[in-house]
């Protein structure tokens, strides 16, 4: 017969199979998050970051030379604005000096109430809610 050799073959082949399968083990599935802000490894920040980067096809727009400049001339007229202001509130001896200051959008009122206390009224002319605290002048001039 034909056969014998093939089913001889199957036989050696189907033993083999259940002698080498043995027990097979299995452990738990562990997720670990390899983005650091969802608790991955803070190792992954540049790695990721760098991956993030070559894939961003966005680029800024370039800006002239005319609106880097309107630019830096708006952010020296607002610094030379904060600065006079600053100059108004606190006066040569570095002090808080009382009165109302309107900024356009808000008012803002230093009341001296005494005993190296400060109160500082903010009014958002919009809304019309007022944020207000106190502090003590020795804080306000440096002095610990």
């Amino acid at each position: 017969m034909n056969c014998v050799p093939h089913c001889r073959l199957l036989s050696a082949f189907a033993i083999a199979c259940a002698v080498l399968a043995g027990p097979s083990f299995a452990t738990e599935m562990i997720y670990t998050p390899m983005n650091p802000s969802f608790g991955g490894n803070p190792n992954n920040a540049a790695g990721l970051l760098a991956q993030a980067n070559a894939q961003n096809k966005y680029k800024a727009p370039e800006k002239s030379g005319l609106e880097s400049f309107n630019d830096n001339l708006q952010r020296a007229i607002l610094s030379r604005l904060q600065s006079q202001a600053l100059n108004n509130l606190f006066g040569k001896n570095n002090n808080l000096v009382p009165g109302n200051y309107d900024t356009g959008a808000y008012t803002i009122t230093v009341t001296d109430l005494g005993n190296g206390i400060v109160r500082i009224d903010t009014t958002d002319k919009s809304t019309g809610s007022v944020v207000t605290f106190e502090v003590g002048s020795s804080s306000l001039n440096g002095v610990p």
